[in-house]
């Protein structure tokens, strides 16, 4: 499929909820240097979410939407730039799956 987009859906699970938010927290400081960078690298689209249907869990969803497979391979050096930078002192347990778009229908 020529116009496929690489889609990464993680998850996240922290112990506490005082985890989680500092994690968030760190993210937030430093997300204006990585963004751009990323960007010129293919991606597209980085959202962050609360998982709430899980009751007594903190977990956060992160949704990465790449160009393409290429575009997915260029931006990994920066994810373990950042990786290495912001090394969590906090256990955190994290789930990776990645798919080519199939269907994608917007309602908007």
């Amino acid at each position: 499929m020529k116009d496929s987009k690489l889609i990464n859906y993680s998850t996240q699970d922290f112990s506490t909820e005082s985890d989680m938010l500092i994690t968030l927290h760190n993210w937030q400081d430093k997300k204006e240097k990585f963004l751009p960078k990323l960007k010129s690298k293919g991606l597209l689209r980085h959202a962050i979410m609360r998982v709430w249907n899980r009751d007594g869990s903190f977990r956060l969803g992160h949704i990465f939407e790449y160009k393409d497979e290429n575009a997915y391979k260029n931006c990994q050096p920066i994810w373990q730039e950042i990786e290495k930078q912001h090394k969590s002192k906090v256990p955190i347990k994290i789930f990776a799956n990645r798919g080519i778009v199939l269907e994608d229908n917007i309602l908007v």
